[in-house]
């Protein structure tokens, strides 16, 4: 049975006049109703039957007008085609039905099938451009009715099952055709419905009514397996449902997977899809298990399937109604009736598959598992494949990599070696030149830095100069515009003075509006400033009501001018119009704008006398306030001044309370014995006029009126404002000191070893203390060092240097650079400190020559002995082999055993290793070293070997600790340098403190170093001194104490005496003589040349001593006090 999946593409490169295909409409052909067939030849083929279009696995190329058709693929189903056999082409329900003239022939390899009549598409070409066009008018004209209903019914049938039976159904994605020729077209064979054997499920997805929905269309799913992530998109479309052959299929097919599905799912969506039938239940009734069976059609082939079928719903009910595991019970038993031969399992599966798998609902759980299971099947395979194929690229990667590795070393030994030899000559040739221009180098360093401090100091100087200026012409820039601003808008100001109204002061500016604002109609601005609260309280006046209000003040009998208006006692009368009000404790000014006549009643009219001028004063009350006006006769100028009820009470309050507080002189006895009362007209009016002051205004230089207390309250302002004045400049002085504080700091200045000023914001200096700071100084800056940054005049680039102004200098070094260059040095002198003194060029072109030599010439001579003990080195020291050095070794001894080099490099050997037994070990490697220091006691056969391979493999390898443990034993047991040997040994450990060999090697060696050891020193290693604590000191011990080591490993030796300055250690206690010799020795005479003690001075403990030339003896200071 063919597979079904996706069609194939279309093959672009089809020969001249091939095209593809349009979409060709379905339509279902009934052979139910005929008596026969009638073929497109006219024949009659078939007596009535029903018959069907079976697909077979093949396609077919066809050409118009032909009878004859090519076969493609395999033709095992097509041979069995015969004589007077329908077929269809392209299309199962829209193609004729073709009849076969001859069975197939086979030609050269190729099957060829002869037609009855020549091959006509025009049918289904025809029905494809009424179907396309009927659609398009659908479209165009949807309110135009179609009278032809056999159309319309056409039409709507093609529309509800081109997309059930497209991917199946037909060839038209697959087949390739043009006017004159088919490739690739589908064949299905018509046969009676009774010999169709495809089960209904199969059936239904042949004809295409099992439509494939791309479930992950445009989504980003993914799924990884063998750690490789595949699209679930890709997945599916590569899934979709082919048409033809299922051995010709590259991808999983759903159909494949159909009845891979457990029983027991289908069994439970039945069960739940029986459910929820009309009505809804959780169970499955009698009714709805008939209605099911009806339509399953159970034992059909077995006699009273009815009577069975009820009886097995009555054996299994539970009050009429079957849960899941009754459900499945019924149809087990359905199974066992219809088919006793088979196994329960067996009938179960073919009961099953047979019926209510065909259910909508199971139907379609059934396909969306199968696919899934079909997805899932094939991801695993793709991702196999992948890591499969990733897996063998890699595996033949390495072998490639592999062999060139091995070519590319081979190359680089070979490429090395020559490129040894020419880099010795050349750097032997280069050496000769490098002196002579190192030479050079030094005198044009000296000339360059002679040079460079000119340039930069003339830069430098430039720099300021420019920066001045720009500073300078910045400044005067804005000090222009300032004053321009300034100046123009004093130019606008026509009046400005100090205002008084009930003891509040305020300042009153009067000035015109801006050149910008007058296209408005305010022309004047009165603008009120009360010092107090801090608070501005601004007037726009027309120059209508200015006119008003200075013409009604002034009983102007015409229309004033503007230059009458402006003079300053006219515009006083402007402030007369200010009216004073407080608010919630709050002063407030208003500006008045009714008429200037006074208000209230006329009590007291009188003329007084002041300054030498009469004046007629005028004294009128009102409910809230009390108006004072004085008319000057010579100037014709009114006077005025207001009193308010409140400020009243408030005066013969305060008054009354002085008169008791301090008591009254008696001169005034009749004014102040007895205060008024507010309610007494006639005392209060002589009480008030008596304390009327007319005077001359000092400011204004015009008369001005106004009241006892208001005068005293301007005499106490005055006062006021000058001790104000004094401690606002005190606390500016103090504010700008502490300003400068924080805006100047100290720098040194090397060269003249002083301090100077930098201002931190504009980075000026000075040698001059800034005048702010006063008596005080700023604080000496901090020794740290700081980032600076400045400008180059050439570049104008920013350049960022380190300065330390406590100290004086600059670096052009940052933290880090300056840390790493120590770094160096440090290990420069770590280095040292191991491997001694610097090698120099031909001891390491001697090194390479003797190492690369070594073993070539064992290659060509192993039995020789010079060449057999330097490769015994090479393999010792470079290669660390300690195997294979041990057998060369003593091969090497066998032929000369007394040989000094090769005694003591193999008992180094020995000793590195730590062969057990170790005691034994140590005695031959002593024995050794014993015998060839007989032989040799200089040491100078052994010279060579110490620096051709135990040094030069420290300088290859530094850090690996094997190399270091060679080098510590070196200087251990061959040159007796302990201490050399103790920072070596300390210096592998650092490297690798867990390796075996260097950790028994040092232990041992440490536990040596004591009194009685093979190692013996006079005191123990400086490790040990850090570790140990003082646990006595005496004044005539000098730099020498007493301390304990708590970590010591043999007993006894805790103790032991070390020198704080020399860094020395002494396991005995130092002699007190030689103490007193040694500090003789560096002392200075300090007094006593006439008498027996001298008191001398020990520069390097800082104390004095005492010694007395004629006994001998030596004391300290307290001894001396003590025999005093």
């Amino acid at each position: 049975m063919p597979l079904q999946g996706k069609t194939m593409e279309h093959d672009t490169g089809n020969a001249k006049g091939e095209c593809a295909p349009r979409s060709i409409s379905i339509q279902a052909d009934d052979f139910s109703n005929k008596k026969a067939t009638e073929c497109s030849d006219g024949t009659h083929a078939f007596a009535a039957k029903r018959l069907v279009p079976y697909p077979l696995p093949n396609t077919v190329n066809l050409r118009v007008g032909s009878d004859l058709a090519s076969v493609n693929g395999d033709v095992d189903e097509i041979i069995m085609l015969e004589s007077g056999d329908l077929v269809r082409f392209c299309d199962a329900h829209e193609s004729s039905n073709w009849s076969i003239a001859e069975p197939p022939t086979t030609d050269n390899g190729s099957v060829t099938i002869r037609l009855a009549t020549p091959y006509d598409h025009s049918r289904i070409i025809a029905l494809e451009k009424k179907a396309l066009d009927d659609a398009i008018n659908r479209l165009c004209y949807p309110h135009k009715k179609d009278n032809n209903t056999n159309a319309r019914h056409s039409i709507e049938k093609h529309d509800t099952n081109e997309e059930r039976f497209r991917h199946v159904a037909s060839d038209s994605e697959a087949s390739i055709h043009s006017s004159l020729k088919i490739n690739d077209a589908r064949i299905w064979k018509l046969i009676p419905e009774e010999e169709d054997s495809r089960p209904m499920w199969r059936k239904e997805f042949d004809s295409g009514a099992i439509s494939w929905r791309y479930d992950h269309a445009g989504s980003h799913n993914c799924v990884e397996y063998f750690r490789v992530r595949v699209s679930l998109e890709q997945i599916e479309r590569n899934c979709v449902d082919f048409p033809f052959n299922l051995k010709q299929c590259v991808h999983q097919q759903r159909v494949c997977f159909f009845e891979s599905i457990p029983l027991s799912d289908v069994i439970e969506e039945a069960f739940h899809a029986v459910c929820r039938w009309h009505p809804k239940g959780n169970l499955v009734d009698n009714v709805k298990w008939a209605k099911l069976s009806r339509k399953m059609k159970f034992l059909s082939n077995v006699k009273n399937a009815k009577h069975e079928i009820d009886m097995a719903f009555v054996r299994h009910n539970q009050d009429r109604k079957l849960d899941i595991g009754r459900f499945r019970a019924i149809f087990e038993d359905i199974a066992s009736i219809e088919h006793p031969a088979l196994s329960k399992e067996d009938a179960l599966s073919k009961v099953i598959w047979s019926s209510i798998v065909m259910l909508p609902d199971v139907n379609n759980m059934i396909w969306m598992e199968a696919k899934r299971m079909a997805l899932d099947v094939e991801a695993r395979r793709v991702c196999a494949q992948s890591r499969i194929s990733a897996l063998v690229r890699t595996h033949f990667r390495k072998a490639e990599y592999s062999k060139q590795k091995a070519a590319a070393v081979a190359i680089e030994k070979h490429g090395r070696r020559f490129l040894a030899s020419v880099f010795v000559s050349k750097l032997l040739h280069t050496m000769r030149e490098s002196e002579a221009h190192n030479h050079r180098v030094r005198c044009a360093t000296v000339a360059q830095t002679a040079w460079r401090r000119f340039f930069w100091r003339n830069r430098f100087i430039l720099y300021q100069e420019r920066l001045a200026k720009e500073q300078r012409e910045s400044i005067a820039a804005t000090r222009a515009k300032l004053r321009e601003l300034r100046e123009r808008e004093r130019a606008l100001i026509i009046f400005r003075g100090i205002f008084r109204s009930e003891s509040i002061i305020a300042m009153v500016t009067i000035s015109f509006l801006d050149e910008c604002d007058l296209q408005n109609e305010n022309s004047m601005t009165i603008k009120v400033y009360i010092p107090t609260t801090k608070e501005t309280f601004v007037f726009n006046l027309k120059e209508n009501a200015i006119r008003e209000c200075l013409e009604k003040a002034l009983s102007s009998e015409g229309r004033l001018s503007w230059d009458e208006m402006l003079k300053e006692p006219v515009l006083h009368k402007l402030l007369e119009r200010l009216v004073l009000r407080v608010v919630r404790g709050r002063p407030i000014f208003l500006f008045c704008k009714r008429n200037i006549v006074e208000k209230g009643t006329l009590i007291d009219k009188r003329v007084v006398s002041a300054s030498g001028e009469l004046f007629i004063l005028s004294l009128f009350r009102s409910p809230h306030e009390f108006v004072f006006s004085a008319y000057q006769c010579s100037a014709c100028q009114q006077l005025r001044t207001k009193l308010s009820m409140t400020k009243l009470r408030e005066w013969l309050s305060e008054s009354r309370r002085k008169s008791r507080r301090f008591g009254i002189p008696s001169v005034q006895a009749n004014d102040d014995a007895s205060i008024p009362d507010v309610t007494n007209n006639v005392e209060l009016i002589e009480w008030l006029v008596k304390r009327v002051v007319i005077r001359i205004n000092p400011e204004t230089d015009t008369m001005q009126l106004l009241l006892q207390f208001e005068a005293e309250e301007e005499r106490i302002a005055k006062q006021v404002t000058k001790v104000q004045a004094q401690w606002r400049r005190l606390m500016s002085l103090r504010h700008a000191k502490q300003k400068a504080m924080h805006q100047y700091e100290k720098i040194f200045v090397r060269e003249i070893s002083s301090y100077a000023y930098r201002n931190i914001q504009t980075d000026e200096r000075q040698w001059t203390k800034p005048k702010l700071l006063g008596d005080g100084d700023v604080d000496n800056p901090v020794d740290e060092w700081r980032i600076e940054e400045t400008v180059d005049r050439s570049t104008g680039q920013k350049l960022r240097y380190y300065a330390n102004y406590a100290t004086g200098q600059t670096s052009w070094l940052s933290e880090p650079d300056a840390a790493r260059m120590i770094q160096r040095r440090y290990r420069s002198k770590h280095e040292s400190d191991l491997l001694g003194k610097k090698l120099q060029l031909p001891d390491i072109v001697k090194a390479m020559k003797f190492i690369h030599g070594a073993r070539a010439k064992y290659a060509g001579e192993p039995q020789k002995l010079s060449n057999m003990v330097n490769f015994a080195l090479v393999v010792h020291c470079l290669d660390l082999d300690f195997r294979e050095a041990k057998s060369l070794y003593e091969n090497a001894l066998k032929q000369s055993p007394n040989h000094p080099l090769i005694s003591r490099a193999y008992g180094i050997l020995l000793l590195a290793s730590r062969e057990s037994p170790h005691a034994t070990t140590f005695q031959l490697a002593c024995r050794l070293f014993h015998e060839s220091d007989v032989v040799d006691p200089t040491r100078s056969r052994f010279q060579s070997a110490t620096e051709i391979y135990f040094r030069w493999a420290v300088l290859a390898d530094v850090r690996n600790p094997l190399t270091l443990l060679n080098y510590a034993l070196l200087h251990q047991c061959i040159y007796k340098a302990y201490d050399r040997a103790e920072k070596i040994y300390r210096a592998a450990l650092a490297l690798d403190p867990t390796n075996t060999f260097v950790v028994e090697n040092y232990r041992f060696f440490t536990d040596e170093r004591y009194p009685g050891g093979a190692y013996a020193s006079l005191g123990p290693p400086y490790s040990v001194v850090r570790r140990s604590e003082v646990v006595e000191e005496h004044p005539e011990w000098a730099e020498w104490c007493k301390m304990l080591d708590p970590e010591c490993p043999k007993r006894g030796m805790e103790i032991f005496w070390y020198n704080r300055f020399t860094k020395e250690t002494r396991f005995a206690q130092p002699s007190q003589s030689s103490i007193w010799e040694d500090r003789m020795a560096r002392a200075t005479c300090v007094s006593g040349k006439t008498s027996s003690w001298v008191e001398y001075w020990d520069s390097r403990t800082k104390t004095p001593f005492f010694y007395n030339a004629f006994t001998k003896q030596y004391a300290c200071s307290g001894d001396r006090q003590k025999e005093r």
